[in-house]
């Protein structure tokens, strides 16, 4: 890597270039080897009229990450002869070669691109990083330091949007084995369009099948909770972090245990944080939902609280603690009736 010291980087903002010390080597590509435009990356055929490269795949995850009300696309290239290796259904490990771009818009402005490339099969071997989109919307350029507040129009105030740096997406990435977060088993086992779980069986990108179809159990209001604190809350809290082993505290959807919402461990995690206090909107889960700041969750990229995501996991909990509050009411009344 040559080091050609602080280089212009563009403030879609203002416009204007900004002085930031991120090493460029000779051919322009940033730190981690990934291309300095995003045009560069392979995600567009014409970068200008928006015609997204054949080999760039759209997908969408069943459970969504809340990014303060933003619209988000996603696609995924994988390797023409190559395989994500699923023998652990919760923790694919992808080849190299392998990319996943999230694109961010405000009102109908593009306003960031995220990449995460696969370097080598080594797993947990991948660079990230943002393309921020210059305010014409002809080509993004790559912003590893981040830019908050990142506005969609030049002149605009700007707005609560940041932009990640690339320290920031390793901290939500690299809380699972392979980093990657919503092209998964669970995320992508749904019927709808794009890439789903079953269209990547039939054109045998998969190493080995699950050994039973992954839905995510119970009704409604269970399923959309679960799938919330899956997309939302998993990528910490799951048995592979610190944070899951130490504090027990998982949200996780993991493969072989969707049989029924009691086997999820969201499930055995609610349960605990129902017990005291009783209240569900007095839980831990649903006051740190609604913080911002010291002790939010999630911890980082979002300044604004989701309302119908507290909403609609305050609605299971409080399904939960009516349902535990009749089968104390049942036991009590058969041991009165002895």
């Amino acid at each position: 890597m040559l080091d050609v010291g602080p280089v212009v980087v563009y403030d879609a903002s203002t416009d204007r270039g900004t002085e930031a010390a991120t090493p460029f080597d000779a051919g322009g590509a940033i730190e981690g080897g990934l291309p300095r435009y995003l045009s560069q990356t392979g995600l567009y055929a014409d970068i200008a009229t928006g015609t997204i490269a054949t080999s760039a795949l759209a997908y969408t995850p069943q459970g969504v990450l809340w990014a303060d009300g933003a619209t988000k696309n996603r696609w995924v290239y994988l390797p023409p002869g190559k395989q994500i290796d699923t023998a652990d259904m919760d923790h694919w490990i992808y080849p190299a070669g392998t990319k996943i771009w999230k694109e961010f818009s405000i009102e109908g402005v593009r306003i960031e691109t995220r990449l995460i490339e696969k370097m080598s099969d080594t797993e947990g071997d991948w660079s990230l990083v943002a393309y921020q989109w210059k305010t014409d919307q002809s080509d993004a350029i790559a912003v590893p330091n981040g830019v908050p507040d990142a506005a969609p129009n030049a002149g605009d105030a700007g707005t609560t949007h940041d932009i990640p740096a690339t320290a920031d997406c390793k901290r939500c990435h690299g809380g699972l084995p392979d980093d990657v977060l919503g092209f998964t088993a669970v995320q992508l086992s749904h019927t709808g369009s794009g890439v789903t779980l079953q269209k990547l069986l039939d054109e045998h990108e998969l190493t080995k099948p699950p050994a039973a179809p992954l839905v995510v159990p119970g009704d409604p209001v269970a399923r959309t909770a679960l799938l919330y604190l899956h997309a939302n809350c998993g990528q910490c809290h799951n048995e592979s972090t610190l944070v899951g082993q130490n504090t027990g505290v998982r949200f996780f959807l993991r493969a072989n245990a969707l049989g029924s919402v009691q086997a999820t461990d969201s499930y055995h995690t609610a349960e605990a944080e129902l017990a005291t206090p009783a209240l569900p909107a007095e839980t831990r889960m649903i006051l740190r939902m609604g913080l911002r700041g010291a002790g939010q969750m999630p911890p980082l990229a979002t300044k604004d609280v989701d309302e119908t995501g507290v909403h609609d996991v305050l609605a299971w909990l409080r399904a939960l603690a009516a349902a535990n509050a009749a089968d104390a009411g049942a036991r009590d009344g058969g041991a009165d009736a002895h």
